[in-house]
């Protein structure tokens, strides 16, 4: 895939899924985060990870993918905070509470 064929790709997922309306869902978000992490866009990645943390705030993906995105943007410490949140909600969901 060349950097103009994703570019168009996320501006028609965009469209179709995000500003229509057509669907809100976290997995929309975190797919869409997952797509800008290995195409290197670590803001725009954050973004989307905060928007699916929005939609399902306590979704442990979420925090996983807000804690990969903030690592590669070298906050560390943020990346850290955000996996111990996910960690404890994943915990939280196994145990029955």
């Amino acid at each position: 895939m060349t950097v103009v064929d994703f570019i168009f790709f996320c501006w028609f997922f965009n469209m179709q899924f995000i500003e229509v309306g057509t669907m809100v869902s976290p997995t929309i978000y975190a797919r869409r985060c997952l797509s800008y992490l290995m195409n290197d866009m670590p803001q725009e990645a954050l973004s989307d990870a905060v928007q699916a943390l929005v939609i399902s705030p306590t979704w442990p993906t979420a925090f996983y993918l807000q804690a990969a995105a903030l690592l590669a943007q070298g906050m560390e410490n943020e990346a850290q905070e955000a996996l111990k949140d996910g960690c404890s909600l994943e915990q939280s969901s196994s145990s029955g509470h």
